[in-house]
């Protein structure tokens, strides 16, 4: 696998540290999305970044052990490692940015107006069961107080309309108490 970097970085599999880096430089600068013209150019940059941090890692690694050439099966391994370890450092570099990026989404003012919106709207659909409950319970005393009395269709309809009630509160608080709990 070492040897498809080489390949891409156009040098030879002895290069030293300074060929390598001379050789990311100027493919770098030919291939960097902002300047390339290649419409491919973003692929081939990122290509170019990995094959450079492998190879220097790579290099790196030979001049801690003290050797000048590895096998193809050492520089396999070495590969299948770093690759996990640069694995795991994408996904860090991901969930935090991702983190950040929703951090800064939450600063900004169309989430705070979003926010205080719904917020209106549950706080309204709160009063809106609170008035239900009122009018219910209302209608119930003016039965009572009716020649005819309290009919069991009032109790019926006063009992369904409490529960409507408690449902628009309860949705309500649970709903405010959802958006600004902390995340």
């Amino acid at each position: 696998m070492s040897q498809m970097y080489y390949k891409i970085l156009g040098i030879s599999s002895s290069a030293g540290m300074q060929e390598i880096k001379t050789a990311y430089r100027r493919l770098a600068k030919k291939f960097h999305p902002d300047i390339s013209k290649d419409p491919q150019a973003k692929d081939k940059f990122i290509l170019i970044n990995e094959a450079y941090e492998f190879l220097i890692d790579l290099k790196k690694r030979d001049a801690e052990k003290g050797h000048k050439n590895i096998s193809r099966q050492q520089a396999d391994e070495l590969y299948r490692q770093w690759l996990r370890k640069e694995r795991i450092k994408a996904r860090a570099r991901a969930a935090e940015e991702a983190r950040r990026k929703f951090d800064e989404f939450r600063k900004s003012p169309i989430y705070k107006t979003t926010r205080i919106i719904f917020t209106f709207y549950d706080v309204l659909s709160m009063l809106i069961g609170l008035l239900i409950i009122i009018a219910s319970a209302a209608g119930l005393l003016i039965s009572f107080h009716s020649p005819k009395g309290i009919s069991p269709n009032n109790i019926v309809a006063f009992i369904f309309l409490v529960f409507l009630g408690t449902l628009f509160i309860f949705f309500s608080v649970a709903s405010i108490r959802q958006r600004y709990r902390r995340v």
